[in-house]
């Protein structure tokens, strides 16, 4: 036994060491002794609880936390099949700190959100082994024993979607700087702390992730000043922070609708919104997963939609361009209703570009011609039947193939140009010719 013992940990390079094995190997032996004899494997992993990895007391997998999500799946959000069930607080990291002072980190947990064929236990967990027919099995994050562990604790703080009554074990873990309950309004306010964990890293969450490729957007997410990057792809939605901080990623909409966004209620912060194929907007109100606050029909399918201020009152309102005619109608308020303004727009194959070019507080319509390469900058909107007229300046930027973008990237109170070209943002802070000022890939 005591052979056993001492072969199986550290080679005794001391006296102290020596007996230092002896006490582990009988602590093992008395805590599990068969397992121990007849089983490869350190004492560690018999007197730690390593969900049945052959992992050391020092690992991570045995520390009893779960593993994030960006490190088992390599997003920071919640894998499909997983809701948020409940979240916690830590204070003293110093990684969400602002100018205005310390900030508390926040850790969401990811439950499996299906039972499967088992029952709900007591306590809202679901009963037995149930993680299995949804392919969550209980183990080491990437069955590497340096990460923790994922999908085996049945635990559940409680504060987010409280209408799944039940829940199964713990899958990964998402860790932000933004409230839980701006991250998914399912979460309540009530909250728990666990200091413990403020420390608690990994390599990707060190930086923000790049941007998946998907249909470009450009706002003001947390009400900075700044414009920053986003896409919409699949009915997900990945912003870039003004502040360089985690990517604001949750779902709204399906794969298949046209994204737009805007400052739908006037309080200084952009949000996101979706027109589907029927013309049928729908508008939420914050950045985060849930239902349409607003849902109305304007346009018709087929028009390629956008938003803007058009009567500077510091709401976004809807906007379509026909290609069928060649014409733009705009709409003052986010009602159904028919356009308020209407005129015809450039040459077909251009593509509206909306922002305030001149910082007159109004947005309008200007345009990227690909067939030239160029934009063309219009500082006024067109009178009803009639067209833009000449633009007031234009120049070359960008290729045929570019999506492009428009917004105010440096907070000076004008819209600036850029373009979107096989995933990545080419900015510009001035509406001229010449070399991009900021790069997002």
């Amino acid at each position: 036994m005591v052979q056993r013992a001492t072969g199986l940990l550290d080679r005794p390079v001391s006296r102290r060491g020596f007996l230092s094995k002896m006490t582990m190997g009988a602590t093992a032996l008395s805590v599990a002794p068969m397992k121990f004899l007849f089983r490869q494997g350190s004492a560690y992993s018999v007197i730690c609880t390593c969900s049945g990895q052959t992992c050391g007391c020092g690992d991570l997998c045995c520390d009893g936390y779960t593993d994030f999500c960006c490190a088992t799946n390599g997003e920071n959000v919640c894998p499909s099949g997983t809701v948020p069930a409940g979240w916690w607080k830590a204070d003293g990291s110093g990684i969400c700190d602002t100018t205005s002072g310390p900030q508390p980190r926040y850790y969401l947990d990811c439950n499996v959100s299906d039972c499967g064929p088992c029952g709900c236990g007591s306590k809202g967990i679901c009963e037995g082994d149930c993680q299995d027919p949804l392919n969550f099995v209980c183990g080491c994050g990437t069955g590497d024993c340096t990460h923790r562990k994922s999908s085996c604790t049945g635990f559940r703080y409680g504060q987010c979607n409280q209408a799944t009554t039940c829940v199964g074990p713990i899958v990964c873990r998402v860790v932000t700087c933004t409230p839980p309950w701006i991250w998914d309004d399912s979460c309540t306010t009530t909250s728990a702390t666990d200091n413990a964990t403020r420390f608690h890293n990994a390599p990707c969450l060190a930086q923000p992730t790049a941007l998946p490729s998907g249909i470009p957007v450009v706002g003001d997410w947390t009400g900075s000043g700044k414009d920053t990057a986003g896409v919409f792809s699949n009915g997900r939605w990945h912003l870039k922070r003004a502040d360089g901080g985690p990517n604001i990623v949750f779902t709204f909409g399906n794969p298949g609708d046209t994204p737009v966004v805007g400052d739908w209620t006037g309080d200084g912060v952009d949000t996101c919104g979706v027109v589907r194929r029927s013309g049928e907007w729908h508008l939420r109100h914050s950045n985060t997963t849930g239902n349409a606050d607003k849902v109305f029909y304007f346009g018709n399918p087929g028009d390629e939609p956008f938003a803007g201020d058009w009567n500077g009152d510091g709401v976004d309102t809807p906007g379509q361009h026909r290609r069928s005619d060649g014409r733009i109608y705009l709409r003052n308020s986010n009602t159904q209703g028919n356009a308020d303004i209407w005129f015809f727009f450039g040459n077909p194959g251009d593509r509206p570009v909306i922002g305030d070019a001149n910082g007159d507080g109004r947005d309008t319509v200007s345009l990227f011609r690909p067939s030239q390469r160029r934009f063309y900058i219009i500082n006024r909107l067109g009178t009803n039947g009639g067209g833009l007229g000449a633009a007031d300046y234009f120049f070359s930027y960008g290729n045929s193939t570019d999506t492009p973008v428009m917004g105010d990237y440096d907070d000076d109170g004008t819209d600036t140009i850029g373009v979107y070209r096989r995933g990545a943002f080419y900015l510009r802070n001035s509406n001229s010719a010449g070399p991009h000022d900021i790069f997002v890939p």
